[in-house]
């Protein structure tokens, strides 16, 4: 068992092959490629990416289709590789969220850099997408239109 002391959830302890490696790390965090994975409650379609290597850094994830079916980031074959994937079923996305303190009504979701799991082999690693295609900062919460009359 592990045992870390985290700043958002206190003493956490957890079994080694529960943590997540994300291969070379995340985008402007170096160094850091040890994570566990918590859903934040059961019914919520929010999780926290907790670093091992760093008990101070969670970030929010969650899964991109839940909020826009239509994206579909190429992934590609040498990632699969790294990844070790065998089956289509082994491959999880996420992509990490931004909420701004008192607006969450505001929050943002990183479509340039999606995250991309295998269950199986408990491997990572964040994407880098072309930047035509989709915004590191696309608001989760949509605004509606008017009903037309």
């Amino acid at each position: 068992m592990i045992k870390i002391n985290t700043k958002r959830f206190g003493e956490m302890e957890f079994k080694e092959d529960s943590m997540v490696r994300v291969l070379g790390g995340l985008i402007g965090l170096a160094g850091h490629e040890n994570f566990i994975i918590i859903r934040y409650q059961d019914d919520s379609p929010f999780y926290w990416l907790q670093c091992v290597d760093d008990p101070e850094l969670a970030l929010v994830m969650i899964n991109p289709l839940l909020f826009k079916p239509d994206y579909d980031p190429p992934v590609p074959l040498s990632v699969n590789e790294e990844l070790d994937i065998q089956a289509p079923g082994e491959l999880a996305l996420f992509v990490i969220v931004t909420i701004p303190a008192g607006s969450p009504q505001d929050m943002t979701a990183n479509l340039l850099g999606p995250v991309v799991l295998n269950h199986r082999s408990r491997r990572a690693k964040q994407l880098v997408l072309d930047d035509r295609l989709y915004s590191h900062r696309f608001r989760v919460i949509q605004e509606k239109s008017p009903e037309l009359k």
